[in-house]
């Protein structure tokens, strides 16, 4: 995706959220959302959803290994800017959740968190990694499948009753700035984030996110996704492995 063309993608996130605030339909977008849950499959949305959880998509960033170096070592700078939109705003943007607001009208899908709404950590990590793939490829159908992955991993928040459109639009902004501010950053200091020793230290630490995946520690509080999550941790280590063995003498 070209450099002019990402930032739509921000752009976008925050177009909506003014739109969504100015017109007051934050409940009733949520609410539209939140119907689809019903109509569909609770096991869908709980597989979709934990695709924005930290340990899930730290392990997504695994193949990236000995593929893309720079964008492996962008992936520092993106786990650190995440953390520091999500961290530094939910403590000072106390907002309650769906399920204090609306009770019982809510259809929840796992667990029914309460308080801390405000952006959406699940939509920071799936826009960050996403965007991580995305920005950082040549391919318009890799950024097209990190994009719509990321959306629907997001967009999951709100089906799974946990948070408002509002919280979700914010995390989107949040984790795709973080992803171009990441890959500027990774651009920048290529020459030492590339070197063997620290492409290393990152695989290893991916790695152990991957592992935890697969031996069933990484509880996510959706017992639906238990299987999925395993299958996502073998999958990244597997490709690992096989890029490993492949630059093998």
């Amino acid at each position: 995706m070209s450099h002019g063309r990402a930032w739509l993608v921000p752009a976008a996130a925050a177009g909506g959220f003014v739109v969504v605030w100015l017109l007051d339909a934050n409940r009733a977008l949520f609410l539209a959302l939140n119907a689809i849950g019903r109509a569909t499959s609770d096991w869908l949305w709980a597989n979709l959803t934990v695709l924005g959880d930290t340990i899930v998509a730290f392990a997504l960033c695994l193949p990236l290994w000995r593929r893309r170096p720079e964008a492996l070592w962008a992936f520092l700078f993106v786990a650190l800017l995440g953390t520091a939109w999500v961290d530094g705003l939910k403590p000072f943007i106390d907002i309650d959740r769906p399920p204090a607001v609306l009770g019982d009208t809510v259809h929840v899908i796992g667990p029914a968190y309460n308080h801390h709404t405000f952006p959406s950590g699940h939509a920071t990590a799936a826009f960050a990694i996403g965007g991580l793939y995305a920005f950082g490829s040549g391919s318009r159908l890799v950024a097209a499948l990190a994009l719509a992955v990321a959306l629907l991993a997001a967009l999951s928040r709100a089906v799974v009753g946990v948070h408002w459109p509002l919280d979700i639009l914010a995390g989107a902004l949040g984790g795709s700035l973080a992803a171009l501010m990441a890959a500027a950053l990774a651009h920048r200091t290529r020459a030492f984030g590339t070197k063997p020793a620290v492409q290393w230290l990152l695989a290893l630490f991916l790695a152990a996110c991957a592992g935890w995946l697969v031996i069933g520690y990484a509880k996510s509080g959706y017992p639906q996704a238990d299987l999925f999550q395993r299958a996502i941790g073998i999958c990244c280590l597997g490709a690992a492995a096989a890029r490993l063995k492949r630059a093998a003498p």
